[in-house]
């Protein structure tokens, strides 16, 4: 049901997406989290040159609904791991540390990184603030913290989910959290 619905929703909330970052520019499209991750919005064909040209060379695409531009990114040399996972929903535990692990891959070669869903504010802020947790060994709310300053709409209690908390406890050593059960 929530794959239907998240299918239905897909045209209008892009539009409003669209609206908001491309029309009214009221909200980047993209924006610079740390040295070489950056997180925004859902890239069309026509902004992967601008990705390319900021260093960008892997893509995490948390969309299952939109399977990115990768004819493009390929002419480009850009690679892409894409953790499908239905809108309005959250990632997995297991797609959030493969997105993380790729992140860090290829950050360690020198390669800018790019982590979207549709409109940059749930599913690809879930990762990014894994990935802050892990690189830069902060707690889930200062990651959260962080991650609205570069990103002031990312959705304010991410830090909250269930597969956030999970995430940091197996960083951390921990127990699994109580009501771990996204």
């Amino acid at each position: 049901m929530r794959w239907l619905i998240a299918r239905l929703l897909f045209l209008p909330t892009l539009v409003w997406n669209m609206s908001l970052g491309r029309v009214l520019r009221v909200r980047a499209w993209w924006n610079q989290v740390d040295d070489g991750v950056w997180i925004g919005a859902l890239p069309l064909r026509r902004d992967v040159s601008a990705l390319y040209a900021l260093g960008i060379r892997a893509v995490v695409n948390t969309c299952d609904e939109f399977q990115g531009p990768q004819s493009t990114y390929r002419a480009c040399g850009i690679v892409q791991l894409q953790v499908p996972t239905i809108d309005f929903t959250v990632p997995s535990l297991e797609h959030v540390q493969q997105a993380v692990a790729f992140m860090n891959e290829h950050l360690s070669r020198g390669d800018g990184v790019y982590v979207h869903c549709k409109a940059g504010r749930g599913r690809s802020a879930t990762v990014v603030l894994c990935w802050l947790m892990q690189a830069r060994g902060i707690t889930p709310e200062e990651a959260q913290r962080r991650l609205l300053e570069a990103r002031p709409h990312v959705m304010p209690n991410v830090y909250r989910r269930s597969v956030v908390q999970r995430f940091w406890h197996l960083q951390t050593g921990l127990d699994d959290p109580p009501g771990s059960d996204d």
